[in-house]
């Protein structure tokens, strides 16, 4: 399998789950799966033009970078990928984010 399909099989299987997750009121999980759907489609974007990067941080500039400061994609399509970073954040490292 190459890279560009792990990323969509990623992408669409993480975002099934969310919705289930969401369905049953698992919310701090289903954001969880939601924003890494978003990352692996966001690492699909960037090696369909030949850009590689691993880290969070570096598909959140890279996408800035080449997407957005070119005009390929709206800022506010970025500012939705740094809003679910900044709740995957929250969701994984702030005790008080529990599910009831």
């Amino acid at each position: 399998m190459n890279e560009l399909a792990k990323f969509l099989i990623l992408s669409k299987d993480d975002m099934e789950t969310a919705k289930l997750l969401c369905d049953c009121g698992r919310y701090r999980s289903a954001i969880l799966r939601a924003y890494y759907a978003m990352f692996y489609m966001t690492q699909y974007l960037l090696l369909s033009e030949g850009l590689d990067t691993s880290t969070h941080k570096g598909v959140l500039k890279m996408l800035s970078l080449h997407f957005v400061q070119t005009g390929k994609i709206a800022p506010s399509v970025a500012e939705l990928l740094r809003e679910a970073y900044d709740a995957r954040q929250t969701c994984d490292y702030e005790s008080d984010m529990t599910e009831d």
